[in-house]
């Protein structure tokens, strides 16, 4: 019997999450080692617009509207560094958002911002979000990994990360580079 569309996607959706949940306990198992990072310049606009299409895709399974704007912009960093901290937070962004939401993504001059329309996360959590295994919210899945990991990343490369947020409102990230 043929897979329908409906499926493979749903497959290919399942592919992808489970490699990223992969990718990330690489990250923490290997995070204190030693390991040579490739680094190289990239143009972290076409970085995004290779992520988007699976974005764009899970989104609308919520029918949430994802607005970008986003510029050219060269960094010298590791590929797969960088897509883990942009995918982490656009999944939250998607996680955590309400049907029929909305999450903003703009990158000009040197700051990338990811905005959601989501479940917000409280001023007394705030501090917590990026300690390992912290969850703010029992809802969903998730390890508790996803902003721990980020913020290595943003420390190892000295990019500046600040959110705000309010409950029922929505979060943002903000991320100087």
């Amino acid at each position: 019997k043929n897979l329908s569309e409906k499926q493979i996607e749903r497959v290919r959706i399942s592919a992808k999450r489970v490699s990223e949940i992969y990718s990330d306990l690489t990250y923490l198992f290997l995070e204190n080692k030693e390991t040579i990072k490739n680094i190289q310049e990239f143009n972290l606009k076409d970085l995004i617009e290779e992520q988007m299409e699976y974005f764009e895709l899970i989104s609308s399974k919520k029918k949430i509207s994802l607005n970008k704007d986003i510029e050219n912009f060269n960094y010298k960093i590791n590929k797969d560094d960088f897509i883990r901290i942009f995918n982490n937070l656009v999944s939250n962004a998607i996680k955590y958002n309400k049907i029929a939401g909305k999450i903003d993504i703009s990158l000009q001059n040197n700051i990338l911002k990811i905005s959601d329309s989501g479940i917000g996360i409280g001023k007394d959590k705030l501090n917590d979000i990026y300690k390992r295994y912290f969850r703010a919210t029992n809802e969903q899945g998730g390890f508790g990994i996803g902003l721990n990991i980020v913020s290595h990343i943003c420390n190892y490369y000295k990019i500046k990360i600040t959110v705000e947020s309010k409950i029922k409102q929505g979060t943002t990230f903000t991320l100087c580079f």
